[in-house]
């Protein structure tokens, strides 16, 4: 199987084209911008907007750890030359005991969310992973995020649990779904 799938072009449902592709250290002010977008939603990232990187210079460094970061994916969508999604994959953190395993991450700007670009980046980020070994993509997503899990469980993701109350949004408390994908060769994984 090829390991080099990026750059990747789509089409998405507004008739615009997306490339797909590795986020380089001069997308930094261009990622910063998005996940603060988002974070400032409060209700699809749990990162808080006063948490993230406050320079462009710290959001670079951050990239640059996750460039370095033996098999992670650190993917951006680039719309008409800006960055307008992202999508992060991250190896497990015990050595051989989650070798298998990826976590996923994923932001997008709000005009880009229902026009297929979410569906097209798992999808490049389901390959990816296969092709480095990894048998298994773990996820948490709001359970107020009732779009995204849906398509999550499009792309064959199942909910495995969920942390009960785990997030407080708007003064409302939020479930944490955690869902898994399957994706080596032995067995699937079964519904909660």
């Amino acid at each position: 199987m090829a390991t080099n799938l990026f750059p990747r072009l789509i089409t998405l449902k507004t008739g615009e084209t997306a490339r797909l592709r590795t986020i380089r250290e001069a997308d930094a002010a261009d990622v910063l911008r998005l996940v603060q977008a988002v974070a400032t939603e409060e209700v699809f990232i749990g990162v808080e907007a006063n948490t993230l990187p406050r320079s462009v210079e710290e959001e670079r460094r951050f990239i640059r750890a996750a460039l370095n970061t033996p098999r992670r994916l650190f993917m951006g969508a680039d719309v008409k030359g800006r960055i307008v999604g992202t999508l992060s994959l991250s190896p497990g953190q015990f050595g051989r005991k989650d070798a298998h395993l990826a976590t996923l991450g994923i932001v997008l700007a709000p005009r880009y969310r229902g026009v297929g670009l979410g569906g097209a980046m798992l999808d490049a980020a389901i390959e990816w992973a296969r092709t480095k070994a990894f048998e298994k993509i773990q996820l948490e997503v709001f359970a107020t995020n009732e779009r995204a899990i849906a398509l999550y469980r499009r792309k064959g993701f199942v909910e495995e649990g969920r942390r009960r109350r785990a997030y407080k949004l708007r003064g409302e408390y939020v479930d944490g779904v955690l869902m898994g994908l399957w994706i080596g060769d032995e067995h699937v994984i079964e519904e909660a």
